[in-house]
């Protein structure tokens, strides 16, 4: 999977932090998951977007990523790693109780 992410964000496959995004993703996804029943493919696209979203916040400390290249649209990082995730696994998860 940390081959697929660092190909995701154009990333060197080698490169620990992309390894380590990927691990921390899993395990939020897992998380946030608990003993639901969530199709493989939808699991590995939510483990996918908040790997990017952990590795993105790297080049975005200020919570703004985009604003050192002059190409790029500037684009504010989510404070919540799993906010792109929580579309795709929530057809899954059911209704939350308040």
């Amino acid at each position: 999977m940390a081959i697929t992410l660092a190909q995701y964000v154009n990333a060197v496959a080698a490169d620990t932090f992309v390894a380590d995004c990927e691990a921390e993703a899993e395990e939020l996804v897992s998380e946030h998951i608990g003993d639901a029943t969530v199709p493989p493919r939808a699991r590995a696209r939510a483990v996918l977007e908040v790997g990017a979203n952990l590795y993105q916040r790297r080049q975005a400390l200020s919570g703004t990523g985009g604003v050192t290249d002059s190409e790029v649209t500037p684009y504010r990082v989510a404070r919540d790693p799993l906010r792109p995730a929580y579309p795709i696994l929530n057809p899954f998860l059911g209704p939350g109780i308040g």
